[in-house]
């Protein structure tokens, strides 16, 4: 069998505000990404007219506000592509796990920034991802379900050490995790921004002990706190209730943690 990769369009850098051309920016981008014309199989809805209509429309470009605009978008929708084609990749192991989890790590973060400023209309972490597929015409769920869960495949199933017994430094390294949040929390940092990376530290820190078992309620309570922040805003504070229970969670998460210590 042969096989017949088509090779990537090169990289047009874009032209100068106010010299010619620049109205129309995206226009060459979108055929490069379409093929146009032609017709595309692997998204059949991009064989609509109507559709291409749309994504071949001129885009005026009136100032710098609405250039920056248009850059965010296209940033934004690059993101999303490449996280894609990172998740297929790993799913099929043509990428080592420890590249994958450091390509991963550096979307996510970009991600959520850019997501603070899309319009209004996509604002809402639940429906900001959806909104923008549909609106671009892009299937990229495995995009989607990674951005929605907030950390990397290899840190959200696990996969650490093979021994029998965990290592210390392992072990050291989620109580640690576990303390550096509980004590955020008491300090009233409470802003999502503040809580996801140290949260997510504990997540990483418990999946390197592989021989936790699959369904340990502990990192399952963790889990779950990180995917509700994850769903927020980074500029969002958990009230008083909220913050309440996270510690309490982690306290209990904690403490059931090093009675597993003891207990092997």
């Amino acid at each position: 069998r042969v096989c017949v990769m088509s090779a990537q369009p090169p990289y047009r850098a874009p032209p100068p505000y106010g010299a010619p051309g620049a109205e129309t920016l995206m226009r060459g981008r979108v055929q490069d990404q379409l093929g146009m014309p032609g017709h595309n199989a692997a998204n059949p809805r991009m064989n609509d007219p109507a559709v291409q209509r749309e994504l071949l429309k001129e885009i005026t470009v009136v100032d710098d506000s609405n250039r920056q605009e248009m850059e965010l978008l296209a940033d934004f929708y690059a993101i999303i592509r490449t996280m894609e084609k990172l998740e297929v990749q790993y799913v099929r192991g043509t990428i080592r796990s420890s590249d994958y989890e450091k390509e991963c790590q550096k979307l996510l973060p970009r991600f959520t920034t850019l997501k603070e400023c899309l319009p209004r209309e996509m604002q809402d972490p639940a429906t900001s991802i959806p909104t923008f597929m549909s609106r671009y015409q892009l299937k990229c769920n495995a995009a989607a379900n990674r951005f929605s869960i907030g950390v990397p495949a290899t840190m959200a199933a696990g996969g650490g050490d093979d021994a029998s017994k965990p290592k210390a430094l392992f072990v050291a390294e989620a109580v640690q995790a576990y303390i550096t949040v509980m004590d955020s929390l008491r300090l009233d940092m409470t802003s999502v921004d503040q809580l996801h990376p140290l949260t997510a530290d504990v997540v990483n820190a418990l999946n390197k002990i592989s021989v936790l078992p699959a369904d340990f309620e502990p990192k399952a309570k963790v889990k779950n706190w990180l995917q509700t922040l994850n769903g927020m805003r980074a500029t969002e504070v958990l009230d008083k209730d909220q913050t309440r229970q996270f510690l309490f969670d982690l306290d209990s998460s904690h403490q059931d943690f090093l009675q597993w210590l003891h207990s092997i």
